[in-house]
């Protein structure tokens, strides 16, 4: 396993970001964009929120499924064959010609986007247990910078019509298939061990692993929760444009990505990703307190900047706990199962965030205040019972 001297991780590592990163960049283009077009074809709005829901709920189907074959027949093969559903996804929704074979790209899309467990997988795979901290940190800043430039470039794109950033889509997930198939190693495992759907079902209802998939959903419950809703938000509370709306996004991305590169790894070194990842929930917590409190666009500065530094906290962190708590031989099926919970508050969280942003806007900290609350109990509550043995 060759070595990257500069950053302290395997070389072998080094491919999957990038064929996150373009994965993710293709289908960041896409969210600004797939409202307009449904509406085009004059979708109601209940059918616009479906457009997003529909490939969170097939990726909760078929994330612990690609998660279970990636164990046995190896990362990359899984991850290609996922990619191809993709490619097939966005080049059906180039030429859609109506609403109804839209809605057929996104369950195609959906479900090659339930592959992520085996790319997270495939990080623990070729890094040792000292290396994942800075692994899965540079991982999620990899992830997170996706949603910065991907809706940035949409709005460029569009200008030569509303289907053309989808067919770069497309050509994006083509590149990105031949990166996976030339740059990552076909084996990452030289022995696999015998697994089982009992034995992944076992694995995933042991304590500390089971602890750790709930803190996740709790974790991204409340993050989507307000990241859905950001832009609803700021229009009933504070009256911003969408240009205005945009670069607060991408700020909280560079605090994020910022906080991932310099922060996480020494203080994951000095204290460990339990507290790492407590801190990053109560700087959440607070900043969802805050958000009552905002009264202007300067106000609402300090919420932005503890939001994205709690979170860029809590995320590497729990997956880099999922990775060491999961048995190597059922480690994809762990993180598909991750991604399939992931996936449900995908679908459950903007609904109520923007149901309750319609009534009262003030109060959308509320509910993901409580979800990082109950989080760092969680966690608290582990560290305690890992002392007492």
């Amino acid at each position: 396993m060759g070595t990257s001297q500069g950053v302290g991780l395997p070389k072998d590592v080094f491919p999957i970001y990038l064929t996150t990163f373009i994965d993710m960049l293709g289908y960041t283009l896409l969210i600004p964009l797939l409202p307009a077009l449904a509406k085009q074809y004059g979708a109601h709005d209940w059918m616009v929120g479906m457009l997003l829901s529909i490939p969170a709920f097939c990726a909760t189907i078929a994330a612990p499924i690609w998660g279970k074959f990636s164990d046995t027949a190896g990362r990359k093969s899984i991850i290609i064959i996922a990619q191809l559903f993709t490619l097939a996804g966005y080049t059906m929704l180039a030429i859609a010609p109506s609403l109804f074979w839209i809605y057929i790209s996104r369950l195609i899309s959906g479900t090659g986007a339930g592959s992520l467990g085996a790319a997270e997988s495939y990080i623990a795979d070729v890094t040792e247990q000292k290396q994942r901290d800075r692994a899965y940190a540079l991982y999620g800043a990899v992830f997170g910078s996706a949603f910065i430039v991907g809706p940035v470039a949409a709005g460029f794109l569009q200008k030569w019509g509303l289907q053309f950033p989808f067919f770069v889509a497309a050509g994006l997930e083509v590149i990105n298939i031949g990166v996976t198939y030339w740059l990552l190693p076909w084996r990452t495992r030289e022995r696999p061990e015998e697994t089982s759907v009992q034995k992944s079902l076992e694995a995933a209802l042991n304590p500390g692993v089971r602890l750790v998939l709930l803190r996740q959903f709790l974790f991204v419950f409340a993050v989507v929760y307000l990241l859905a809703d950001f832009a609803l938000y700021l229009d009933h509370v504070i009256h911003e444009s969408i240009q205005r709306m945009s670069w607060l996004l991408a700020g909280a991305g560079v605090v994020g990505g910022a906080t991932l590169l310099i922060a996480v790894t020494p203080l994951t070194k000095r204290f460990g990703d339990r507290i790492v990842g407590q801190f990053g929930f109560v700087l959440l917590f607070v900043a969802y307190a805050l958000i009552y409190f905002v009264q202007s666009l300067e106000w609402f500065f300090p919420v932005l900047i503890l939001w994205s530094a709690g979170a860029a906290m809590a995320e590497p962190t729990l997956m880099a706990l999922l990775a060491k708590r999961a048995p190597e031989s059922e480690r994809g099926a762990i993180m598909g199962v991750s991604d399939s919970a992931n996936s449900v508050a995908l679908i459950i969280a903007p609904a109520i965030g923007t149901a309750i942003v319609g009534e009262q806007p003030r109060l959308i900290g509320v509910l993901p205040a409580i979800a990082v609350a109950a989080a760092w109990m969680l966690g608290r509550h582990y560290g305690r019972s890992q002392r007492a043995l």
